[in-house]
C-alpha cells in the first residue's frame, strides 16, 4: 500500500517526535516544537495519537519561574519487549529488554542439560521461549522483536551450518518461531557477528568504525565492522576464522586435517583446550583449572603458549588484511586474555610492523545479546518509508 504524501509527513514527523522522547525526555510539547521546528498545533496533534497508542506517556510538569509549566512527556519503553537471544555451544542466554533496549530479566540454560531432557529439537525452542516469558509475567502479544545470535552460518532463516548446534542444521527456525509469534519480527544472526555490533553499541568498540571481535568459546570465530558497518561477505562466511590455516604442521595437535570445524579451531578451541589438557590429568575439566596451573604445570603452560602462539598468528593474518582499530576478544576462553597475551604479544610483534591494540571484551558474557538487543532496536525503530 502506498502512503500519499500527507499522510508520509505526519508518519515522519511522528517518528522524529519518537526519537527525541526516546534520546532526550521527558521534555514538554513546546520544546519538542522547539527542537524539531514544527508547529505547536502539529505537536499537539501527534502528542494525542501517540498517547491514545501508548508509545508516550505524561510523567508531570516540567520546573520554570514563569508562566504556565509544560506537562512533561516520556517515550513509554515498556509498551512492548524485545526478545533478545544468546545460542551457542555450551548455552542459551536470554534476555527481555525494554523498548529502549534496558535488559529488564535474564536466563541461562545448559545445553547438555537439554539434550539430557531431550529439550534441543528446534521445535522445543518455542517451548522454552514461552516458558521464560510466562516466568517473567509478559505476554506473547507483547513481544516486538525476537533477535538471536545463533553459533552458525544462517541463511534464509535457516541455520546452514552449525557444528556445535547438530541439532538444528537446515531447521526452519525462523518460520517456526514466526508461525508461534505471528505479529512479531524476528532476527537471526551469526552470533559472532551480533556480538560485534554490541561491542560497538555499548562495550569496548563504542565510538570505532573498524571493529574485529575475536570469540573464542567452544569454538573460534570473528565478527567484522568496517567503516561503521557490519561486514558478511559474499557468503556471509566473513569472520569463519576457525577454518584460518596458521601451521601447515600441527605436529603437536594431529588430526586437524580431518576435522569439520577448522584448523584454527582444532588447535586453539576452548573445546579442544580442556581436550589436550585432560589428556595430561583427568582432573583439568574446567578452563579455569587449566589457566590456573599456567605458572605450576609445565605441561600446561606449553599448552597455553603453543595455543597463544597459534592465535597470534590468527590476528597477524587479520590485521594484515582488515588494519581494525582495535582488536576486541570476547568468548570464555577470552577471559584468560592475560595469560594468552604472554605469547600472543610476541608473536604479533615478530611478524608485523606495526602495532595492534588489544583489548577484553567491556560486555561478557552478554556481549551477544546486548547486540541482538542492537538489532531489534535498529529494526524496530527504523520503520521502511514507502512512497
Amino acid at each position: 500500500m502506498k502512503i500519499g504524501r500527507p499522510q508520509l509527513i505526519d508518519e515522519v514527523n511522528k517518528g522524529q517526535i519518537l526519537k527525541l522522547l526516546r534520546e532526550e525526555g521527558p521534555i514538554s510539547r513546546a520544546e519538542i516544537a522547539r527542537r524539531l521546528g514544527l508547529s505547536r498545533p502539529t505537536v499537539s496533534t501527534h502528542i494525542k495519537e501517540l498517547l491514545k497508542e501508548g508509545l508516550v506517556i505524561e510523567v508531570g510538569k516540567g520546573k520554570g519561574s514563569k508562566g504556565r509549566k509544560g506537562i512533561l512527556l516520556k517515550y513509554n519503553a515498556r509498551h512492548g519487549y524485545f526478545l533478545a537471544g544468546d545460542i551457542e555451544g555450551s548455552i542459551m542466554r536470554f534476555a527481555l529488554s525494554d523498548l529502549c533496549g534496558e535488559i529488564l530479566y535474564e536466563k541461562v540454560l545448559s545445553l547438555n542439560d537439554l539434550r539430557q531432557k531431550n529439550m534441543m529439537k528446534p521445535e522445543n525452542f518455542i517451548d522454552i521461549i514461552k516458558q521464560f516469558l510466562k516466568e517473567n509475567s509478559v505476554e506473547e502479544k507483547n513481544i516486538r522483536v525476537i533477535a538471536l545470535g545463533i553459533a552458525g552460518i544462517i541463511e534464509e532463516g535457516k541455520l546452514i551450518f552449525a557444528p556445535n548446534l547438530p541439532e538444528w542444521n537446515h531447521a526452519p527456525l525462523q518460520n517456526l518461531i514466526k508461525e508461534a509469534f505471528p505479529e512479531t519480527q524476528v532476527i537471526l544472526e551469526n552470533d559472532v557477528n551480533t556480538a560485534v555490533m554490541g561491542e560497538m553499541w555499548k562495550g569496548a568498540g563504542k565510538g570505532l568504525k573498524n571493529i574485529v571481535y575475536l570469540s573464542l568459546s567452544t569454538g573460534i570465530g570473528a565478527g567484522i565492522v568496517i567503516d561503521g558497518k557490519l561486514y558478511e561477505g559474499s557468503n556471509k562466511f566473513a569472520g569463519e576464522i576457525s577454518y584460518m590455516v596458521v601451521d601447515s604442521h600441527h605436529e603437536n595437535f594431529p588430526g586437524v586435517e580431518y576435522t569439520p570445524l577448522g584448523a584454527l579451531e582444532w588447535v586453539a578451541s576452548g573445546a579442544r583446550i580442556i581436550e589436550k589438557a585432560k589428556s595430561f590429568d583427568s582432573k583439568y575439566t574446567l578452563l579455569e583449572i587449566i589457566f590456573d596451573d599456567y605458572n605450576k604445570v609445565e605441561e600446561i603452560k606449553v599448552l597455553i603458549d603453543r595455543i597463544g602462539e597459534y592465535l597470534g598468528k590468527a590476528i597477524v593474518n587479520m590485521v594484515s588484511v582488515l588494519d581494525p582499530e582495535v582488536i576486541i576478544v570476547g568468548g570464555i576462553v577470552g577471559k584468560f586474555l592475560n595469560i594468552l597475551m604472554r605469547k600472543i604479544k610476541p608473536t604479533i610483534e615478530y611478524y608485523l610492523p606495526v602495532p595492534v591494540k588489544i583489548i577484553p571484551s567491556a560486555l561478557y558474557p552478554k556481549t551477544v545479546v546486548y547486540g541482538a538487543i542492537y538489532r531489534a532496536l535498529e529494526l524496530y525503530h527504523t520503520k521502511p518509508v514507502i512512497i
